[in-house]
Protein backbone atom coordinates (compact mmCIF):
# COMPACT_ATOMS: atom_id res chain seq x y z
CA UNK A 1 0.00 0.00 0.00
CA UNK A 2 1.01 3.75 -0.59
CA UNK A 3 2.05 5.75 1.76
CA UNK A 4 -0.90 8.56 1.24
CA UNK A 5 -0.02 10.09 4.74
CA UNK A 6 2.61 12.32 5.53
CA UNK A 7 3.72 10.96 9.47
CA UNK A 8 4.09 14.57 9.99
CA UNK A 9 2.15 16.31 12.59
CA UNK A 10 0.70 19.81 10.93
CA UNK A 11 -2.77 20.89 10.42
CA UNK A 12 -2.83 19.92 7.14
CA UNK A 13 -2.03 15.95 7.44
CA UNK A 14 -4.63 16.76 10.69
CA UNK A 15 -7.26 18.04 8.69
CA UNK A 16 -6.69 14.86 5.94
CA UNK A 17 -6.99 12.17 8.73
CA UNK A 18 -10.03 13.43 10.16
CA UNK A 19 -11.37 14.04 6.22
CA UNK A 20 -11.05 10.07 6.03
CA UNK A 21 -12.12 8.96 9.33
CA UNK A 22 -15.10 10.94 8.57
CA UNK A 23 -15.75 9.06 4.88
CA UNK A 24 -14.86 5.93 5.53
CA UNK A 25 -18.94 4.41 7.18
CA UNK A 26 -19.91 6.35 4.01
CA UNK A 27 -17.33 4.34 1.38
CA UNK A 28 -18.14 1.32 3.37
CA UNK A 29 -22.34 2.16 3.00
CA UNK A 30 -21.90 2.74 -0.62
CA UNK A 31 -19.83 -0.53 -1.66
CA UNK A 32 -22.18 -2.78 0.51
CA UNK A 33 -25.58 -1.15 -0.21
CA UNK A 34 -26.56 -3.48 -2.64
CA UNK A 35 -24.88 -6.63 -2.00
CA UNK A 36 -26.65 -9.60 -0.44
CA UNK A 37 -25.84 -10.78 3.18
CA UNK A 38 -25.54 -14.01 2.19
CA UNK A 39 -22.34 -12.36 0.16
CA UNK A 40 -21.81 -10.25 2.95
CA UNK A 41 -21.21 -13.71 4.65
CA UNK A 42 -19.24 -15.41 2.36
CA UNK A 43 -15.04 -15.56 1.50
CA UNK A 44 -14.18 -12.89 -0.45
CA UNK A 45 -11.76 -15.24 -2.04
CA UNK A 46 -10.63 -18.85 -1.34
CA UNK A 47 -8.91 -18.95 2.73
CA UNK A 48 -10.17 -15.25 3.15
CA UNK A 49 -12.24 -13.76 5.06
CA UNK A 50 -15.74 -12.70 4.77
CA UNK A 51 -16.87 -8.84 4.13
CA UNK A 52 -18.41 -9.25 7.83
CA UNK A 53 -15.02 -10.65 8.95
CA UNK A 54 -12.94 -7.96 7.66
CA UNK A 55 -15.32 -5.20 9.16
CA UNK A 56 -14.78 -7.38 12.74
CA UNK A 57 -11.42 -6.88 11.95
CA UNK A 58 -11.91 -3.06 11.40
CA UNK A 59 -13.95 -2.55 14.33
CA UNK A 60 -10.92 -4.66 16.56
CA UNK A 61 -8.11 -2.65 15.42
CA UNK A 62 -10.13 0.32 15.78
CA UNK A 63 -11.48 -0.21 19.10
CA UNK A 64 -7.90 -0.53 20.12
CA UNK A 65 -6.51 2.12 18.70
CA UNK A 66 -9.28 4.74 20.23
CA UNK A 67 -8.89 3.77 23.33
CA UNK A 68 -5.11 4.13 23.29
CA UNK A 69 -6.22 7.96 21.58
CA UNK A 70 -8.78 8.75 24.38
CA UNK A 71 -6.21 7.38 27.49
CA UNK A 72 -3.44 9.28 25.97
CA UNK A 73 -6.10 12.16 25.92
CA UNK A 74 -6.54 11.75 30.05
CA UNK A 75 -3.71 10.78 31.34
CA UNK A 76 0.43 11.75 31.15
CA UNK A 77 1.69 9.03 28.45
CA UNK A 78 -0.35 6.16 29.69
CA UNK A 79 1.52 2.54 29.58
CA UNK A 80 -0.33 -0.36 27.78
CA UNK A 81 0.06 -3.90 27.21
CA UNK A 82 0.94 -5.54 24.36
CA UNK A 83 -2.86 -6.99 23.55
CA UNK A 84 -3.54 -8.14 19.35
CA UNK A 85 -6.82 -6.06 18.27
CA UNK A 86 -7.89 -9.50 17.11
CA UNK A 87 -6.32 -12.86 18.43
CA UNK A 88 -6.96 -11.20 21.93
CA UNK A 89 -9.24 -8.12 22.01
CA UNK A 90 -11.00 -9.93 19.23
CA UNK A 91 -11.77 -13.24 21.30
CA UNK A 92 -12.93 -11.06 24.23
CA UNK A 93 -15.58 -8.53 21.82
CA UNK A 94 -16.86 -11.43 19.06
CA UNK A 95 -17.66 -8.85 16.77
CA UNK A 96 -17.59 -11.67 14.18
CA UNK A 97 -20.59 -13.21 15.63
CA UNK A 98 -22.68 -10.19 14.66
CA UNK A 99 -23.94 -9.87 11.31
CA UNK A 100 -22.86 -6.96 8.63
CA UNK A 101 -25.29 -4.91 9.36
CA UNK A 102 -25.08 -4.62 13.15
CA UNK A 103 -21.49 -4.21 12.72
CA UNK A 104 -21.81 -1.53 10.17
CA UNK A 105 -24.15 0.76 12.66
CA UNK A 106 -21.71 0.18 15.30
CA UNK A 107 -18.83 1.16 12.95
CA UNK A 108 -21.14 4.54 12.63
CA UNK A 109 -21.56 5.31 16.19
CA UNK A 110 -17.91 4.47 17.35
CA UNK A 111 -16.73 7.09 14.04
CA UNK A 112 -19.28 9.32 15.55
CA UNK A 113 -17.51 9.55 18.96
CA UNK A 114 -13.88 9.14 17.80
CA UNK A 115 -14.65 12.28 15.13
CA UNK A 116 -16.26 14.23 17.89
CA UNK A 117 -13.69 13.97 20.07
CA UNK A 118 -10.93 14.21 17.46
CA UNK A 119 -12.44 16.97 15.98
CA UNK A 120 -11.80 19.57 18.51
CA UNK A 121 -8.21 19.09 19.85
CA UNK A 122 -5.47 21.65 19.84
CA UNK A 123 -2.11 20.73 18.08
CA UNK A 124 -0.77 19.74 21.46
CA UNK A 125 -3.27 17.31 22.21
CA UNK A 126 -2.67 15.56 18.77
CA UNK A 127 1.08 15.09 20.16
CA UNK A 128 0.40 13.55 23.29
CA UNK A 129 1.34 10.32 23.82
CA UNK A 130 0.95 6.96 24.70
CA UNK A 131 3.78 3.89 25.26
CA UNK A 132 2.82 0.48 24.22
CA UNK A 133 4.82 -2.64 25.56
CA UNK A 134 7.22 -4.03 23.65
CA UNK A 135 7.90 -0.88 21.84
CA UNK A 136 10.67 1.63 22.20
CA UNK A 137 8.92 4.58 20.42
CA UNK A 138 6.37 6.75 22.02
CA UNK A 139 2.71 7.19 19.57
CA UNK A 140 1.23 10.67 19.26
CA UNK A 141 -2.68 10.42 19.17
CA UNK A 142 -1.79 11.59 15.33
CA UNK A 143 0.12 8.87 14.80
CA UNK A 144 -2.86 6.40 16.52
CA UNK A 145 -5.13 7.96 14.28
CA UNK A 146 -3.23 7.69 11.32
CA UNK A 147 -2.58 3.87 11.74
CA UNK A 148 -6.48 3.44 11.82
CA UNK A 149 -6.51 5.33 8.81
CA UNK A 150 -4.19 3.52 6.86
CA UNK A 151 -5.13 0.41 8.26
CA UNK A 152 -9.07 1.53 6.92
CA UNK A 153 -8.49 2.24 3.25
CA UNK A 154 -6.50 -0.90 3.28
CA UNK A 155 -9.72 -3.00 3.65
CA UNK A 156 -11.92 -0.86 1.92
CA UNK A 157 -10.01 -0.54 -0.67
CA UNK A 158 -9.66 -4.30 -0.78
CA UNK A 159 -13.46 -4.33 -0.10
CA UNK A 160 -14.25 -2.58 -2.89
CA UNK A 161 -11.99 -4.29 -5.69
CA UNK A 162 -13.46 -7.89 -4.27
CA UNK A 163 -17.01 -6.97 -4.07
CA UNK A 164 -16.79 -5.13 -7.62
CA UNK A 165 -15.58 -7.95 -9.30
CA UNK A 166 -18.16 -10.09 -8.10
CA UNK A 167 -20.96 -8.14 -9.52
Amino acid sequence: MTNLLSTELNAANIARVLEILAESPTRLAAVTKAVSAETLSQPLGKEERTPTEVLAHVLNGEARSAEMIYQALLVQEPYFPDLHPDRDLGKLLRFDLLNFSELLAYFNVRRKVLLRVLSGLSEAQWARTIQEEGKKRKESVYWRARTLVMHELDHLGDLEHKLLKKK
